[in-house]
C-alpha cells in the first residue's frame, strides 16, 4: 500500500511539472552569432553597417520575409543557406537579446546613410563628374589631332567609310591592342590582365544586376560568383606587374605624368584588394570587419573614378581614339584624297614638344613666345 501511494505521489508530481515545462520556451540554438548576419548587424545585434535588431519589433512573418527577399542593401538569403526552422530559431534568439544602446556603433550611423538609393546617388554624381572632365580631356586631344581640319577630306572620302574604319580600329587597335601584340606579346599579356580583367568585372556586374538583382550570397562555384573573382585576381596580377615595372624601369619617368600614372595604379590596386578582402572576410568568422572593409572598398572605387580623367586611366578612351583617327587619316590618304596639309604622328609627348617649341621661339622671337600653339594631325 505504501508502494502504491509512493507511485501515485510521483505521478502527481510529474503531472504538476510537465505542464509547467511545456509553458517554458524551448532553448534556441545560437545561430545568430555564428552567421554572416553579424557582419552588418554587430556581434550583439546592436548594429553595424545594418540596423540594430536585438529585441526586434518585427513579427515572425515580417522577419522571414526580409530574410528571404532582402531589404535595401541587405541581400536575400535562400532556404538552402538558412532554413525556415533556423530562421524562426534566430528570430526567437533576437527577441530575447538584451538591448544595449551604448553598443550601437557610430559605424551604424554612417552605414544608415549607405542605403541602396544613397549609394546610387553618390555614384551617379561621381560618374557625372568623371564623365564631364573625361569628355573635356578627350575633346582636347581630338582638337590637337586636327579632326576639324580634316572635315573637307572626310567629306570627299565619305563619312560612312570613315566611321567604318574608326570602328574597326577601336576594336582591333583599341580593344585587342594589336600594335602591342605585334611588338611584345609578354607586355600585351600583362596589359591584357588589367584591360580584360576590368572589362570582365564590368560585365559581371551587369550580369549580376540581371540574374541576381537582390545580390543574394552565392556559392563560390556559382558562375556569377566565380567569374568576377577570377577577373579581380587577373586585374590584381596586372597591377602588381605594373607596380614592379614602375619600380625597376629606369625610363618609366617621362618627366610629367609619373605621379598621376602611379596614383591610378595605386587606386586600382586598393579597389581590387578591398573587393577581394570584403568577399573573403564575409565568408570568415571575422564578421566585424566586413563593414569597415566594405567602406574602404567604396572609398577606393570613388577615388579611382573621380581621378580617372586626370590619371593614366584616360588612356582607356584617349589612346584608342587617337589610333582610330590615325587609321582614318591613313585610309583617306590611301584613297588618294588630298588632306590639304602635311601629316605628322599623333601627339604622344605633347608637353615635351610644346616646351621645346616654346624654348625655340623664346630664342628666335621672344615677343611671340606666348602665342605658341602646336597643331597635330594623325
Amino acid at each position: 500500500m505504501k508502494a502504491v501511494r509512493g507511485w501515485f505521489g510521483i505521478l502527481a508530481l510529474l503531472c504538476a511539472i510537465i505542464p509547467a515545462l511545456a509553458q517554458e520556451p524551448m532553448p534556441t540554438k545560437d545561430l545568430y552569432s555564428t552567421s554572416s548576419c553579424v557582419g552588418c548587424h554587430g556581434i550583439n545585434a546592436m548594429g553595424g553597417l545594418g540596423p540594430p535588431i536585438a529585441k526586434t519589433k518585427l513579427s515572425a512573418e515580417e522577419f522571414l520575409q526580409i530574410v528571404r527577399h532582402g531589404k535595401g542593401m541587405m541581400p536575400a538569403t535562400p532556404p538552402e543557406q538558412l532554413s525556415d526552422t533556423d530562421t524562426q530559431s534566430m528570430y526567437r534568439e533576437l527577441e530575447n537579446k538584451e538591448w544595449k544602446p551604448a553598443e550601437i556603433p557610430i559605424s551604424y550611423k554612417v552605414g544608415a546613410l549607405l542605403t541602396t538609393r544613397n549609394v546610387a546617388k553618390i555614384f551617379l554624381v561621381v560618374f557625372l563628374f568623371a564623365a564631364v572632365f573625361g569628355v573635356i580631356g578627350w575633346l582636347r586631344w581630338v582638337r590637337l589631332a586636327g579632326l576639324k581640319q580634316m572635315k573637307p577630306a572626310l567629306r570627299r572620302f565619305g563619312y560612312g567609310r570613315a566611321i567604318g574604319v574608326a570602328l574597326q580600329s577601336l576594336f582591333v587597335d583599341g580593344f585587342l591592342v594589336k600594335s602591342l601584340w605585334d611588338k611584345n606579346k609578354a607586355r600585351w599579356f600583362a596589359h591584357g590582365l588589367m584591360l580584360y580583367g576590368m572589362c570582365g568585372l564590368a560585365l559581371a556586374d551587369i550580369l549580376i544586376q540581371i540574374f541576381n538583382p537582390t545580390r543574394a550570397d552565392l556559392a563560390l562555384s556559382d558562375p556569377l560568383k566565380l567569374f568576377p573573382i577570377i577577373c579581380g585576381f587577373l586585374v590584381l596580377l596586372g597591377v602588381v606587374y605594373v607596380m614592379i615595372r614602375y619600380r625597376n624601369d629606369e625610363f618609366i619617368d617621362n618627366g610629367w605624368t609619373l605621379g598621376r600614372d602611379y596614383l591610378f595604379v595605386t587606386l586600382l590596386f586598393h579597389t581590387v584588394l578591398s573587393g577581394i578582402l570584403t568577399l573573403a572576410i564575409n565568408r570568415s568568422t571575422s564578421h566585424g570587419w566586413v563593414m569597415p572593409i566594405y567602406l574602404y572598398h567604396l572609398v577606393s572605387i570613388t577615388a579611382l573614378i573621380v581621378s580617372a580623367p586626370f590619371t593614366r586611366f584616360q588612356h582607356a578612351w584617349v589612346v584608342p581614339t587617337m589610333i582610330a583617327l590615325t587609321r582614318v587619316t591613313e585610309a583617306v590618304v590611301a584613297a588618294g584624297v588630298d588632306l590639304g596639309f602635311e601629316r605628322e604622328p599623333s601627339p604622344g609627348r605633347h608637353h615635351k614638344s610644346e616646351r621645346i617649341a616654346i624654348d625655340v621661339i623664346q630664342r628666335v622671337a621672344p615677343d611671340l613666345a606666348d602665342k605658341v600653339r602646336l597643331r597635330y594631325y594623325p
